[in-house]
């Protein structure tokens, strides 16, 4: 049994020891909990039943052990300033400038903005460019460069918003009283941009109306056509069981990558960020603190978190640079060829 598991029972067991003896003192003495854990436990089983009895997840990302966002956007100007420059360099670029930083701290930022390569400040340096139509003689040559460079590695590049996305399903678990239930995501490869939805399966049937009638209509809305998709290969996506969801990509001419999401360096693990995330900040502080009636309750204030996401959290990536998926689109939007718009 998990230890997960192993604490809720704990908490139920006093409660009911509580119950038995009725005594609240006697039961805490008996369980080694104080009087204020018991009645901050009964409070919680009461609003949101055996889930809000579970800790919440202390496995989020180390935001305070970073660096300050200013010195953070310092490492990445000089990563594209001088994409030529490794770690060392940069490092002591910095320093010379008054930002002190050591050259480990300049790579574990290059690192979670995928530029610790030379191709990769390269690629990064063109994408950023291309994005602010920007170019001086420096920027040109550094161009250049990349085009000399000959691939030595397997490697999808997303070229626009819609380009490459990312589609995947994630178990929530069971919920009570809703049942067992699955996070629907889709995610662009280019902006991050994130659409997710809360489904009772994760059936070929569930992705593709996924697909069909919450992605497809955000993206017709917003003028911006897919090209492709890139899934695991979960039977969901592919084989005898995945006939729905690649009937969806063949009536709207949308190629289907398959791999896992994790071999792919550009999309790399773009959708597991994501979900896990959101299980960390919305789903378990949610059912936490809220008692869940319906499937529709439970979407519409995911779909609420889902645009201050979008709107407010920084994206670390190649294209993105620490800025929001929603700055990212419109800074982007000129970059989406004009037949993908006219023929959506």
């Amino acid at each position: 049994m998990s230890a997960k598991n192993n604490e809720i029972r704990s908490k139920l067991a006093l409660l009911q020891l509580a119950e038995e003896l009725g005594s609240i003192s006697k039961a805490c003495d008996i369980m080694g909990y104080s009087r204020d854990s018991y009645y901050r436990f009964k409070k919680q089983y009461a609003t949101a039943g055996e889930r809000g009895l579970k800790n919440l997840s202390r496995k989020k990302p180390a935001i305070k052990n970073r660096v300050s966002a200013e010195v953070e956007e310092q490492v990445i100007e000089i990563a594209l300033d001088y994409p030529n420059y490794g770690q060392a360099k940069a490092a002591e670029l910095l320093t010379a400038r008054g930002c002190v930083i050591s050259a480990s701290g300049v790579r574990t930022i290059w690192v979670r903005h995928n530029l610790e390569t030379k191709k990769s400040r390269l690629l990064a340096l063109n994408a950023k460019l291309k994005q602010e139509e920007d170019w001086t003689p420096l920027e040109q040559q550094h161009l250049e460069q990349l085009y000399k460079l000959s691939p030595d590695e397997a490697m999808i590049e997303c070229l626009f918003p819609g380009d490459i996305c990312v589609q995947d399903t994630y178990d929530l678990g069971e919920i009570t009283p809703l049942g067992q239930l699955y996070q629907h995501t889709f995610v662009d490869g280019y902006s991050q941009y994130a659409i997710a939805a809360v489904m009772t399966d994760n059936s070929s049937a569930s992705v593709a109306t996924f697909l069909s009638e919450i992605v497809l209509p955000w993206y017709r809305d917003n003028h911006i056509k897919i090209n492709s998709i890139l899934t695991d290969r979960g039977t969901e996506f592919s084989g005898r069981k995945g006939v729905a969801f690649n009937r969806v990509l063949s009536e709207q001419q949308i190629k289907h990558i398959q791999m896992r999401a994790y071999n792919g360096p550009v999309v790399n693990g773009i959708a597991a960020r994501f979900q896990t995330f959101s299980y960390n900040e919305f789903f378990e502080p949610f059912l936490k603190a809220n008692k869940v009636t319906s499937l529709q309750q439970l979407n519409q204030y995911f779909t609420e978190w889902q645009s201050q996401y979008n709107q407010s959290e920084s994206q670390s990536g190649r294209y993105t640079l620490g800025r929001t998926a929603a700055e990212v689109l419109s800074l982007s939007r000129h970059l989406i060829p004009v037949e993908s718009i006219e023929n959506r």
